[in-house]
């Protein structure tokens, strides 16, 4: 019998919250808010950055008192260490920013990249001596990197490295030829 009686209360009591009515959302509308709009979010692309364009025997000076040049360009063969590296022939870029201006730099976002001759792009590996720039560079100093990039083949070709050694910052572009 008091088991019966159990049932019966927790019966009563299980169902005794189920027996209210839910909140009826508010449709009342706020005065003066603005409907939205099928516009413009945000943002749609990355700005533009300016280029500034040499060989790869100069030095792109640039509008923000920093200097760009490649330092050497050779080629290599790089093997694959960790799983999902890449092996074969690679164009090693040296690249050196110097600050002339008043403040230091971060280097820690530069990009590197480069594009041969037929608009092929040299895949960037971590893979051999790469050595990427990082850190600041104090005004008057200057920072070297290392930067390999796959290319198939990679030797006796013409090229396009950029540099832009901060974000934000332009970009140097240089033209040159693999050995």
């Amino acid at each position: 019998m008091w088991l019966s009686a159990a049932i019966a209360f927790a019966a009563v009591i299980g169902s005794a919250g189920c027996s209210a009515q839910a909140d009826a959302p508010d449709t009342t509308t706020v005065a003066n808010q603005p409907e939205p709009s099928a516009g413009e979010l945000g943002p749609t692309a990355a700005p533009e950055l300016p280029v500034v364009e040499g060989s790869s025997d100069e030095q792109i000076d640039l509008d923000t008192d920093v200097s760009v040049t490649i330092d050497e360009i050779t080629t290599t063969t790089v093997t694959a260490e960790t799983p999902g590296d890449m092996a074969g022939t690679a164009a090693v870029i040296t690249v050196t920013v110097a600050n002339a201006s008043s403040e230091a730099l971060n280097v820690d976002s530069a990009v590197v990249s480069l594009e041969a001759d037929g608009g092929e792009h040299g895949i960037g590996t971590n893979t051999g001596d790469a050595a990427p720039l990082t850190g600041d560079v104090e005004p008057g100093d200057s920072a070297t990197g290392t930067y390999l990039f796959l290319l198939e083949p990679a030797h006796d070709r013409d090229i396009t490295v950029s540099v832009n050694s901060a974000a934000g910052e332009p970009v140097a572009q240089f033209t040159g030829r693999t050995p």
